[in-house]
């Protein structure tokens, strides 16, 4: 199963973003990011939402309700 992280950063990849340009359109520190891409923290709804609208794809793809 792929996890969050997994997707944010499969999709920042075909995007060609890089995890400081991410988090200035979030207005978060570059090291908070990279705690998504790694799993090791979790974002709140809102940054979410956010994240689904930076990549184009939907909260629903990136929590794993479907592919």
């Amino acid at each position: 199963m792929e996890t969050l992280g997994y997707k944010l950063k499969s999709k920042r990849k075909s995007k060609k973003l890089t995890q400081q340009k991410i988090a200035e359109k979030l207005n978060i520190n570059r090291v908070t990011y990279q705690g998504y891409e790694t799993d090791k923290h979790k974002p709140d709804i809102d940054t979410l939402s956010k994240l689904a609208d930076i990549l184009e794809t939907s909260t629903d793809y990136l929590l794993g309700r479907y592919d």
